[in-house]
């Protein structure tokens, strides 16, 4: 069989425009059924993907603002804590003071009636030795007066009176 240049390029022709229609048909149906749906979900997806982006961006947005605020509170929460600090160091000092003044006036109090009992009872000695001096006055002259009195008996007598004055005193 021989095929001649006309043939050829008749068969040739109508295999490329087949082809080419079938090419076109094939791209029109790409671009109709596929590709419009491709390139929605792209154009779906480019727009998940922009909300995500912005929505990413808002939330960076409060997050920022949240770690202002939060800063803002601890300053605020370390400030208070300081004067709370302060506050209880002058109370502390107030209450120092108060206890220094009143061990004060009470080691006052203590020594004042230390004072008083002191002097009760220097008072209540003083008072029983005049007793016991007006005692030994007393058995004095009763024993001087019980006999007659020479004057070895009268020195005798006063010493020993001197001698008991003085032990009582004494003791």
């Amino acid at each position: 069989m021989r095929l001649e240049w006309g043939t050829i390029v008749k068969t040739v022709n109508l295999t490329f425009v087949f082809s080419l229609l079938n090419f076109a048909l094939l791209v029109w149906l790409l671009k109709r059924i596929v590709y419009k749906r491709a390139l929605g979900w792209l154009d779906a997806r480019r727009e998940l993907e922009q909300k995500r982006v912005a929505t990413a961006r808002e939330l960076e947005a409060r997050a920022q603002a949240l770690v202002q605020e939060s800063e803002q509170k601890l300053a605020q929460a370390n400030h208070q804590a300081q004067r709370i600090l302060e506050e209880a160091q002058a109370q502390a000092q107030a209450i120092l003071r108060q206890a220094r003044e009143e061990a004060r006036a009470q080691a006052q109090r203590i020594v004042r009636e230390a004072e008083e009992a002191a002097a009760r009872a220097k008072e209540e000695a003083l008072a029983e030795l005049k007793r016991a001096y007006a005692e030994l006055v007393i058995l004095g002259a009763r024993q001087v007066l019980a006999r007659e009195v020479r004057p070895e008996d009268h020195l005798r007598l006063l010493s020993e009176l001197a001698g008991q004055l003085d032990a009582r005193l004494l003791s």
